[in-house]
């Protein structure tokens, strides 16, 4: 029996940086500044360190400037901060790329990481309800039964040969409301179809096939 091993949701960084206040943004910029530097883990990082340390020195003098209310000193303050969101955004890029999407690598970054999807996130098999007659020849409508967590489907089917299905040609599918209409197949042959869904983590495992006669 061959076992299929799921694939791992990757981590990925909590980036709401633009709706952080200024205090609060810069408390991050400086820890990440000091988790990176230095850290056998994250070597070569897309954002120079020493350089967005300096940065980061304008940033706190201009936030210091805003306090009087002053409009040039606000507007000075908000295109800084919008330098710091960028470079760290291009550091949590960084560190997603290379943590391996091992946590414990992944937290020395000083980045905070979102929360992984549940396992009840894993998409359902969807299932066939029918194989039915379209209204001309060489045409067979399949209809599917919504998947739990499915985002969308993929359709595949073949030719039967005996029992021995041929090269698949194989459908993307958004929209599962209304049978799918599958046409030009050859009259008086069999196929198999076989269906599944594709959700947040992935996707499902083919169905079983159901086949039938085109008419």
């Amino acid at each position: 029996m061959t076992t299929t091993k799921k694939k791992l949701a990757p981590i990925r960084a909590v980036m709401n940086f633009n709706k952080m206040t200024d205090a609060n943004l810069l408390m991050l910029a400086n820890a990440v500044v000091k988790a990176m530097t230095g850290n056998a883990n994250f070597p070569n990082p897309t954002v120079d360190l020493a350089a967005f340390v300096t940065v980061l020195g304008v940033y706190s003098a201009v936030i210091a400037a805003a306090l009087d209310g002053g409009k040039n000193a606000k507007s000075a303050r908000d295109k800084q901060k919008k330098v710091v969101v960028k470079e760290l955004r291009q550091l949590a890029m960084y560190v997603e790329s290379n943590c391996n999407d091992d946590m414990t690598i992944f937290t020395t970054s000083g980045f905070t990481a979102k929360a992984k999807p549940s396992p009840s996130a894993e998409v359902a098999v969807p299932t066939i309800k029918s194989l039915d007659y379209g209204q001309h020849p060489g045409e067979i409508l399949v209809s599917l039964k919504k998947s739990a967590g499915a985002r969308s489907y993929i359709l595949r089917f073949a030719q039967l040969t005996g029992t021995t299905p041929g090269p698949w040609t194989t459908l993307s599918i958004a929209n599962i409301r209304k049978a799918i209409s599958i046409v030009n197949l050859t009259s008086g042959t069999s196929y198999a179809f076989q269906a599944q869904a594709l959700g947040m983590l992935g996707l499902s495992p083919w169905t079983d096939s159901s086949t039938i006669m085109c008419p």
